[in-house]
C-alpha cells in the first residue's frame, strides 16, 4: 500500500483553477451531467505521486455548496488525525475499508451513500478494484470552526431500508450534523419546504416535473442529481405510479450548533 495525500480531500487542491458551472436565476436548476456522473470530462490533476492517476473537477459552486467529481487510483491507505470537514458522498464505484481508531471496521461498496464525519480519526484503505475509483462529493461552503465536530465518529452509510422505503426516518430526517443535513422527501409538498436553502436533489424513485418561467417543463427521473438554488421560484411535482423518495441535502443553518 502507498500513502499519499488524503483522497477525500483532494478536491480542495487548486480550488482556485478548477471550472465552475453556477446556477444565475432562482428559478433555474442545474443538474449534474451524466457524463460526469460516469467519471467522464474530469481533469487530469498531476501529482507528485508519478504513480498514481487522479481526475477531478468542481462540478458546482454555489452560495453554499460545492460539489466535485473525483476519479483517483486505487490501492492506497490515507491516514487523518482530525478530518477537517463534513462531506455528502455518493460512492459510484470501489471499495474502501474504514478503520476508525479504537472502533470496529466499516466497508463501502459501490452505489452506497455516506456522511463522512468532521474530526473522524483513523484510516481509510482503498481496496484495488483495476479500475478508477469515483465519486461524488458535496461540501458546505463557509464551514464552521473545526471545534463543532461531527456527531458520529465514522462515515455514516445511509440504510438500504430507508433507501428502499421500508424505513421512513422521523420527520425525513437522515442525519444533521454542523456543516450538512440528509433528508428523505416522501411527498410533492416536501420538494419546497427547504426552498430557502440552496440544495441538491437526487431522486431515488419516482419522477419530478421541474418548470418556471425562465424554463420549460423538464421532467427528472431516477438516478438524477441537481441543484436547486435558493428561494426557488419554480414548481416541482411528482404525478408518478411510484412512491417518491429523494434524498435532499443542503447546509445546516448555523443557528443550529
Amino acid at each position: 500500500m502507498k500513502k499519499s495525500i488524503p483522497i477525500l480531500i483532494l478536491f480542495l487542491l487548486h480550488f482556485l483553477h478548477v471550472q465552475t458551472q453556477e446556477t444565475k436565476l432562482n428559478d433555474t436548476i442545474y443538474k449534474i451531467s451524466k457524463d460526469f456522473l460516469a467519471g467522464e470530462g474530469l481533469d487530469f490533476k498531476k501529482q507528485k505521486d508519478s504513480t498514481r492517476t487522479v481526475y477531478q473537477k468542481r462540478v458546482y459552486n454555489g452560495n453554499e455548496l460545492a460539489v466535485y467529481m473525483i476519479a483517483i487510483g486505487t490501492d492506497i491507505t490515507n491516514e487523518f488525525e482530525s478530518f477537517p470537514m463534513e462531506e455528502f458522498i455518493f460512492w459510484i464505484n470501489g471499495k474502501a475499508v474504514v478503520e476508525p481508531k479504537g472502533e470496529e471496521a466499516i466497508e463501502i461498496h459501490s452505489g452506497e451513500y455516506f456522511i463522512q464525519a468532521k474530526g473522524f480519526s483513523g484510516k481509510w484503505n482503498f481496496v484495488d478494484t483495476g479500475g478508477l475509483h469515483l465519486e461524488l462529493a458535496l461540501i458546505a461552503k463557509n464551514r464552521p470552526d473545526k471545534q463543532f465536530k461531527s456527531p458520529i465518529t465514522k462515515a455514516l452509510v445511509i440504510d438500504k431500508n430507508i433507501l428502499s422505503g421500508v424505513v421512513k426516518p422521523s420527520k425525513g430526517l437522515i442525519y444533521k450534523g454542523p456543516e450538512i443535513t440528509v433528508n428523505l422527501l416522501n411527498t410533492e409538498s416536501d420538494l419546497t419546504k427547504n426552498h430557502h436553502k440552496e440544495r441538491m436533489l437526487h431522486i431515488i424513485n419516482g419522477i419530478i416535473t421541474v418548470e418556471s418561467s425562465h424554463t420549460k417543463k423538464e421532467k427528472l427521473y431516477p438516478g438524477d442529481f441537481f441543484i436547486v438554488p435558493e428561494g426557488f421560484n419554480g414548481r416541482m411535482s411528482s404525478n408518478s405510479l411510484q412512491d417518491l423518495r429523494v434524498l435532499e441535502i443542503f447546509k445546516s443553518e448555523r443557528n443550529d450548533l
